[in-house]
């Protein structure tokens, strides 16, 4: 009834007017034109702001969305009793490379209105550009690690703009462009905006610096490892890389952040402006409260949420021992590794992240716990314990802050891209470098000095602990030692934040996830069962069942899936490193004249 009498106004409203005006035409009174919005600083801020829900979307919103890897299951970092694999179909429409496109067009409206209009001061204009511009790198840089050639635009354009069907520009030639918008924001967006928000809430210039040191290594790192790249091509990405690193140093050598004591409260705050202890790592992060928006992460850490996605036997091997060294050498196995028959033993004399990520108290198998693990791992990195009975802890109700980018990272990037140099001869590794990087994450001040991993230090260019080189048994021969062990620094510091699927792509690492190359990929917890126990499926470290379902003897690490994910089902394949360009794109450009090309295999 409410919609027909709204309908009866509109028909009337339409009679009285119809011999003036066009009423369906006219701009509604209440509306902004282009003009209107872009004349105060007020309206820029706004439009800024928009941004960010999308570009940093942290924990997501309720049960959706999100950038870590609990949303990001197809890793080595994870596995499960179906195991995720790419898309076997090419895509026919839409999807991120339709999706990018329309952000790219919102970073040149915002850029081109900005440049028309009148500031307070030139600085003041200089920010707000600098932000304009800092989207646009952030968005294309994006947008060559998924797709490599992309077409550029500089510019929105209109609807019968015959760059539309622009072909797709080299990946370098794009990303010079955004080394030129992501230099000037660093260089004119204030370390301050206090009118849009406190520090750690908005982009200032560490902000633009911290995601410089990213998206230039994530780029700088994949063009160097792709085959098909040129020797031109690959002394692009050494200047992207130095631009990483020399981007990362102005983030730690401006100190104005420093490690967080506590390592699993970064991810399990609820208020980090409050926690001084926490924020001053944080550069950038997503403030959450109940009532506002909420999210759902920590309620898979709760002790009686099922963990199905749960960290393979791989992961907790890569955790040193407290002597700074692999639990197996090409020397032999470390002596102060217990092996891994116990929960006791396997988790003992380990880097303390490891306790700050999995509980150690017990494995925590199905049939025993309410709560339990498909490997036996329990994560419970993203838990506030002190709240973990609440309502705020349970569902989409979740209100712990995310992390966006914090200094742990910024500190990883550095390192990597320095190493990454070397590995090119444009670069030489010091001492200093792994100090003020990997060895400083080790000093972290909440942990007792007695139990922290010493220094890791270099000797001929290889990582040494004390005046002891060392090698890992397990290395990918591929990798030189040095860039192994930033990796493996890498993979814990940062494991379950999103970064793990991305890094295997820049690597071009994807076959890690191959779990017939890899059978620690998909094993448990070493079991021995009983009557209670009997469903599990047991397996011999290659993977070999050593006990069925429904038997209730026999001892073997938990065998999750048992179904390989391979090359053979399609679901690691070297055109994954890239995505498919829609099919209908690429059709609609030749229905128009021009050409798109495809990334190869798809």
């Amino acid at each position: 009834m409410k919609n027909k009498f709204l309908l009866y106004i509109l028909a009337g409203s339409m009679a009285i007017t119809g011999c003036k005006k066009d009423f369906l035409v006219q701009e509604p009174l209440a509306s902004f034109t282009n003009e209107d919005f872009w004349t105060s600083e007020s309206s820029v801020r706004a439009f800024a702001q928009g941004y960010y829900p999308d570009r940093f979307s942290g924990f997501g919103v309720n049960d959706l969305g999100g950038s870590y890897s609990v949303r990001e299951t197809l890793n080595d970092d994870y596995t499960n009793i179906n195991l995720s694999g790419f898309a076997a179909q090419p895509t026919v429409n839409g999807g991120s490379w339709d999706t990018y496109f329309s952000k790219i067009r919102k970073d040149n409206i915002f850029i081109e209105n900005v440049s028309k209009m009148k500031f307070s001061d030139t600085a003041t204009y200089k920010h707000w550009n600098g932000i304009a511009r800092f989207f646009r790198g952030f968005d294309y840089a994006s947008f060559v690690f998924d797709f490599g050639d992309v077409p550029f635009y500089n510019k929105p354009l209109t609807d019968n703009d015959p760059l539309l069907f622009k072909p797709r520009d080299p990946a370098t030639v794009v990303m010079d462009s955004v080394l030129a918008d992501l230099n000037y924001a660093s260089q004119n967006v204030k370390l301050t905006d206090p009118l849009t928000g406190p520090n750690g809430l908005v982009i200032t210039k560490d902000v633009v610096n911290a995601f410089m040191s990213r998206l230039l290594l994530y780029v700088g790192t994949k063009l160097k490892y792709d085959p098909a790249k040129t020797a031109a091509d690959k002394n692009k990405a050494a200047g992207y890389l130095q631009a990483a690193k020399d981007a990362a140093a102005r983030v730690i050598n401006s100190g104005r952040f420093s490690v967080a004591d506590n390592y699993q409260k970064l991810c399990s705050t609820i208020d980090i402006s409050a926690t001084a202890t926490v924020s001053k790592e944080m550069i950038l992060y997503r403030r959450y409260n109940t009532g506002e928006v909420t999210h759902a992460i920590e309620s898979g850490n709760n002790a009686n949420t099922i963990q199905g996605y749960a960290a393979p036997k791989d992961v907790i091997d890569a955790y040193l021992c407290t002597n700074g060294m692999p639990i197996k050498t090409t020397n032999g196995v470390n002596p102060q590794y217990q092996g891994d028959q116990s929960v006791t033993s396997q988790l003992a004399n380990r880097d303390l992240r490891l306790a700050n990520t999995f509980r150690t108290d017990r494995y925590y198998l199905q049939y025993i716990e309410t709560g339990y693990s498909t490997t036996g791992y329990k994560c419970w990195k993203f838990l506030d314990e002190p709240t973990q009975n609440d309502a705020t802890s349970v569902q989409s109700f979740n209100i712990t802050d995310a992390p966006i980018i914090r200094l742990g990272e910024v500190m990883l990037n550095y390192i990597e891209a320095a190493a990454e140099l070397a590995d090119m001869g444009q670069y030489t590794v010091l001492q200093n470098d792994l100090d003020i990087t990997i060895n400083a994450l080790r000093k972290r001040t909440g942990y007792a000095t007695a139990s922290r991993l010493p220094d890791m230090k270099i000797i001929g260019g290889l990582p040494a602990v004390g005046t002891t080189v060392y090698e890992d048994a397990d290395r990918d021969p591929t990798v030189p030692s040095l860039i192994w062990e930033i990796r493996r620094e890498r993979r814990l510091e940062l494991l379950y934040e999103g970064f793990r699927l991305r890094d295997l792509k820049r690597w071009r690492k994807l076959d890690y996830a191959n779990t017939e190359l890899y059978p620690k990929k998909n094993l448990g917890a070493w079991v021995t069962k009983n009557a209670t126990t009997k469903g599990l499926i047991l397996a011999d470290i290659n993977g070999n069942v050593t006990s069925a379902a429904n038997v209730t003897t026999g001892s073997g690490y938990l065998k999750v899936s048992q179904t390989l994910r391979n090359a053979a089902n399609g679901n690691v394949l070297d055109r994954n490193y890239f995505d498919c360009v829609p099919t209908y794109q690429v059709d609609f450009y030749q229905r128009n004249g021009s050409a798109l090309t495809q990334n190869p295999g798809w």
